[in-house]
């Protein structure tokens, strides 16, 4: 999660609320059902994310003798006002940065043991925090990589990264999520929003999205496809109430104004232990707990909401591509809307 720039906030918005329902418009909502055995990745673009947004799913998954997969996207290192508060200096130098996406990655293995002890595969791409978006237009080939402004790399500079030879282009990005289909052979992958408040985020779900349409046109099996929101103005409920209301027998439900774009709401019904078991992997965010503890809070409820994607989705992405890179717009923030929770 990270803090959202102003005018992003704002173009999202705008184009979020021209397609949005009349206020107080009611979405059918189904139970989501998870199968036996089930093949689940899981696809986050900075540590916590996946917890927020699927922590459950994944503890529902294990127990069902299935296998879970996380691939985090970037460390995490890129969030400019936590490095600061943590090294106390106006302007960190990138080594503290690296630092900083060191301690997440170490919070991100910590949380993953809490959900599903060492059953939880974690896998790291290291791509630029804060920069996912520009991948798609801006830098695209290896030939034109992206220069980090936090870490001041252009490549991932960690060594548990799964490729260190990748440069921060968007052909690369998309070609290690295509090996991680191809060996993880998913039934089901829980990925972000495109419609998400956050720009990394539409990234990231608009990356896996073309991951996928490449994999399912060289014949691999279309899996199950779960969109998960994190970022939207005024949502979860509660997330800027400190301190933040009891909320976990409470249900989580998507916004009713994010487009419904034809597809299906489903919500997973969590029992009270992994219910628990949620709120104790977001407390191994120690670095997050101390920024926005609210927030992760209000993601702690008996329920997970997922936008179910249709499977001819994957080959439109294309289109979805060009319809939300905006490029050198200048917007203002929609009048009356209520900021989205901070964080990275």
């Amino acid at each position: 999660m990270t803090g959202l720039p102003r005018t992003i906030l704002g173009i999202a918005m705008a184009l979020a609320l021209a397609v949005a329902p009349a206020a107080g418009a009611e979405r059918e909502t189904r139970a989501l059902e998870v199968g036996a055995r089930e093949r689940l990745l899981v696809v986050s673009p900075h540590p916590d994310d996946e917890t927020l947004g699927a922590g459950g799913l994944m503890e529902r998954v294990l127990s069902r003798g299935g296998s879970a997969r996380v691939v985090l996207l970037t460390a995490g290192d890129g969030y400019v006002e936590a490095v600061v508060h943590a090294t106390g200096l106006p302007r960190p130098r990138p080594t503290q940065y690296i630092a900083y996406g060191e301690r997440r990655l170490g919070e991100a293995r910590a949380a993953m043991r809490e959900l599903g002890g060492n059953r939880i595969r974690l896998q790291v791409l290291g791509f630029p925090d804060g920069g996912l978006e520009q991948l798609l237009h801006a830098y695209w080939r290896r030939s034109h990589p992206e220069l980090s402004p936090t870490t001041a790399a252009r490549e991932p500079p960690y060594p548990e990264a799964v490729a260190r030879d990748v440069a921060y282009d968007g052909a690369d990005l998309r070609r290690e999520l295509l090996h991680i289909l191809r060996e993880t052979q998913p039934t089901v992958v829980a990925f972000p929003d495109p419609l998400d408040a956050h720009p990394d985020h539409r990234a990231a779900g608009l990356f896996t999205l073309l991951a996928l349409e490449t994999w399912t046109r060289e014949g691999g099996p279309m899996p199950k496809l779960l969109a998960y929101l994190v970022h939207w103005p005024g949502w979860p409920p509660g997330w800027d109430q400190a301190p933040p209301p009891a909320s976990e027998s409470h249900s989580l439900e998507l916004p009713t104004n994010l487009p419904a774009r034809g597809q299906e709401r489903a919500s997973l019904a969590l029992g009270q232990a992994e219910v628990r078991e949620k709120r104790l992997a977001l407390g191994r965010y120690a670095s997050q707990q101390e920024e926005m503890a609210t927030v992760l809070a209000a993601f702690v409820r008996r329920t997970e909401p997922f936008t179910v994607f249709a499977p001819d989705e994957v080959g439109h992405v294309d289109r979805m591509v060009e319809r939300h890179i905006l490029r050198h717009a200048e917007h203002d923030e929609p009048a009356g809307v209520t900021p989205a929770p901070p964080g990275r």
